[in-house]
This record gives C-alpha cells, sequence and structure tokens, in this order.
C-alpha cells in the first residue's frame, strides 16, 4: 500500500456510488477515483460526494477520470453491469457483463494498474474468472464478492430468529452467488455451539427453524429487493467495504469470497464462494471446512452450476486474453 491509499470504483451506478459512500463514511480510502462510460455522471457523483466526505474527519479527496487514473490505485472495484431485472436471474447478466469486463479490464492494466481487483458484477463467480484471465493476475488479487452478502443474509435470519447478535453467529453460504449456493450447517455455531446444538437446548428461541427455509428466504431477499427499487445497492456496498477494509487494514479475516480454487474441495481453476482469509496482499488462504456428505453433494452441485454458466460465455478475444 503507499503512503495515501487510492481506490478506483468503475461504474457509478446505485451500487458504485453506495460503495463509493460507505469508503468515504469509513474512513478506509484517501484517495477515491469514480470512472464511467458517461464523464459527466461521474463527476457530477465525484463532485456531491466531495462535499459528502468534506463532512467527515478523514480527508478523502474524491475525483473522477477515465482508466488511466486507475493505474496508480491499490484496489480497483468493478460494479459496472447492466440492471437486474425483477423475476431474471444474475445468469441474464452474462453476455453484457462479459462485454463489460471485456472493455475494461486491459486498459485498466495497461494504464499500470498493478493492485488488487474487487469484483461485484454479476454473475460474479463467471466474471471474476474472466477478469483473473484478462488481467493475468495471480489469484491472490483478484477477488469477487461472490457469497459474502449471502452470508451475511444468512447471519441476519439466524439473528432474528434467535433473537442473538450477528456478529456473534458463525455461518457461511458457499458455492455460486445464485440460487444453487448451499449453507453448511454442520459449521454453523453461536452460543460456542453448533447449530442443531443451539436449537436442541433453546427451542423456545429456535421455534423450529427449518435450515433449508432460512436459505430459501435468504436468497430470496435480493429479488424482493430489486422488484421494489430495482437493484440491491446498500447490502453489497457495505460487504464489499467489509472485503477491502480486509485488506488496506491487513485484518486477515475470514470472508466467503469467490477465488480460484487451486486443488480446496476437490476443484481447479473454477471461481467459487468459499470461505477465504484476506489480508493486504489480497488472497491468503482458502479456509477447507469439514463437509458432510450431504453437504459436498449440494456444494459439488453448485460448482457444476458454476461451470455450466461458464461454459456459455463469449470466448475471450484472442488478442486479450492472456492465461
Amino acid at each position: 500500500m503507499r503512503s495515501r491509499t487510492k481506490i478506483a470504483i468503475i461504474g457509478t451506478g446505485q451500487v458504485g456510488t453506495a460503495t463509493a459512500f460507505e469508503l468515504i463514511i469509513t474512513g478506509l480510502v484517501d484517495d477515491l477515483v469514480l470512472v464511467d462510460l458517461n464523464a459527466q455522471a461521474a463527476a457530477s457523483q465525484a463532485l456531491d460526494l466531495n462535499q459528502a466526505a468534506s463532512a467527515q474527519p478523514f480527508g478523502t479527496v474524491v475525483t473522477s477520470g477515465g482508466y488511466d487514473a486507475c493505474g496508480d490505485a491499490d484496489i480497483v472495484v468493478i460494479t459496472a453491469s447492466a440492471p437486474l431485472k425483477a423475476g431474471g436471474s444474475r445468469d441474464s447478466l452474462l453476455i453484457s457483463s462479459c462485454g463489460i469486463v471485456d472493455a475494461i479490464v486491459p486498459d485498466v492494466v495497461e494504464a499500470g494498474f498493478d493492485g488488487i481487483f474487487v469484483v461485484i458484477t454479476n454473475p460474479v463467480d463467471v466474471v471474476t474468472d474472466r477478469v483473473a484471465r484478462l488481467s493475468g493476475f495471480p489469484r491472490e488479487r483478484v477477488i469477487g464478492t461472490g457469497t459474502a452478502l449471502d452470508s451475511l443474509r444468512i447471519r441476519q435470519q439466524l439473528s432474528q430468529i434467535f433473537s442473538v447478535d450477528e456478529q456473534s453467529i458463525q455461518a457461511y453460504a458457499m458455492g455460486e452467488h445464485g440460487d444453487t449456493q448451499m449453507v453448511p450447517w454442520s459449521a454453523v455455531t453461536f452460543w460456542g455451539k453448533p447449530l442443531d446444538q443451539a436449537i436442541a437446548d433453546n427451542p423456545e428461541r429456535s421455534r423450529g427453524v427449518d435450515p433449508d427455509t432460512v436459505l430459501d428466504e435468504a436468497k430470496d431477499s435480493a429479488f424482493q429487493i430489486v422488484k421494489g427499487k430495482g437493484t440491491t445497492s446498500f447490502g453489497i456496498a457495505a460487504t464489499t467495504c467489509a472485503i477491502i477494509a480486509a485488506i488496506v487494514r491487513d485484518e486477515r479475516s475470514i470472508i466467503p469470497v469467490s477465488v480460484r480454487l487451486d486443488g480446496e474441495y476437490g476443484y481447479n481453476d473454477i471461481f467459487v464462494g468459499v470461505p477465504t482469509i484476506i489480508g493486504v496482499d489480497g488472497i491468503r488462504e482458502v479456509v477447507n471446512i469439514h463437509l458432510t456428505p450431504e453437504e459436498k453433494k449440494a456444494f459439488d452441485a453448485s460448482v457444476s452450476r458454476i461451470a455450466e454458466v461458464r461454459d456459455h460465455a463469449p470466448a475471450l478475444p484472442s488478442h486479450l486474453a492472456t492465461r
């Protein structure tokens, strides 16, 4: 990291601007640059956010610019995307999202960027894979938001059921950031207990909790948000900033992000949402959770779905592909 942390956000729609605002109010960034094909929109958002930054004690400077402004950034966040329509799936964005990152990544790398990519654009597992291939960066420096937000939603559901603080719950969604995601319930703990023991010991609080219902409601929440306001923004912004905080502060936090598997869970060369230790250099280590046979079957099905979506992605432009 430089003495002043610089982060570039590419895409100044609701997700990009929510992420920018979260970075400002948490003091995670010294220099923040906004990049968008609509340069006027990026400039206007930068002006507005710079005024918001002046109300904070951190001295953040917000500007706008082109891809060349990303060259000396520590982190580049890719949020640019077509909107997800109500009732549609994240996979429906595949073709447009591939075209978007094909246009972004080579120019950012050409500008001299040698930091860490954090990818939000959906379908995030496949798009993160594409960013890695276009950039040629090692797996440590290409991170998708993966199932981080899904995990937050699971913890929120359990928190409401058991009336316990979310921070006291350890639970991870894994696999695809999409309909096939799964939760290794055998690894969920709070009160220092496995979930099944917590349910048995606290029947009046668990109220007959059904794990499948918890997962279904967590998955559905994104589409309820899209139905009402057009896109999710604040949750993914906060999740992204947690990933950035782990990098900037070298927290070595365990966050379930989309990362290329190199033998973990029996897979190679595919980006999947799994618990991962994140620090100043990006990915430090993939955490291998011991899955039950049933959980491994669900995880395998989710990985297969990611591979299926990836197989339908357009071929990488031959003059851009670096690996």
